[in-house]
């Protein structure tokens, strides 16, 4: 099939334009598939228009640059053929080549919408804390050999010795 832009060479992708509620078929070559720019218009979104707009104060008015693509090359995956316009409309990925592929784009994205690409949340219920306990059991084996508790001193020590052979293993 020719290029739908050029008419000269061979297509090698299929892009799905929407224009209100008809979507139409663009296919293009690699020329003119990587000079290709999607115009997002956000006219034709009536109600988010109002939204941003009528906002107060222009309290909204950042979800334009927010949802803005982050790269204007586009990126298709060589395993399964999903298009970084693809990934960027519905946030699904095709292969798990694609989180290869899509890196920079998934990157931006989680940097825009988390405000950070890395996670400092809570660790997750039932996983021991190494580190409390290790800072625990160092003042209860200290206490201990400030008591002369040599039994106590010993059992510590090994409890001590096992969390700490556990913890560089990553066990």
């Amino acid at each position: 099939m020719k290029c739908t832009k050029c008419g000269i060479r061979e297509a090698k992708m299929e892009i799905h334009v929407r224009n209100n509620n008809h979507v139409e078929k663009m296919y293009l070559c690699a020329d003119c598939a990587k000079d290709y720019k999607p115009e997002v218009n956000l006219e034709s979104f009536d109600m988010l228009n109002k939204l941003i707009n009528g906002s107060p104060m222009g309290l909204l008015s950042n979800l334009n640059n927010m949802f803005a693509e982050p790269s204007t090359r586009a990126l298709i995956c060589p395993t399964c053929k999903t298009t970084s316009e693809e990934f960027m409309k519905t946030g699904f990925v095709g292969c798990p080549r694609c989180y290869e592929v899509f890196e920079p784009l998934i990157v931006q994205t989680v940097k825009k919408l988390q405000q950070s690409d890395r996670h400092v949340g809570k660790t997750p219920f039932g996983v021991l804390d190494t580190a409390s306990e290790e800072a625990r059991l160092k003042s209860e084996l200290q206490a201990a050999i400030d008591n002369g508790d040599y039994s106590k001193i010993g059992e510590l020590g090994e409890r001590l010795k096992k969390l700490v052979g556990n913890k560089r293993e990553g066990n």
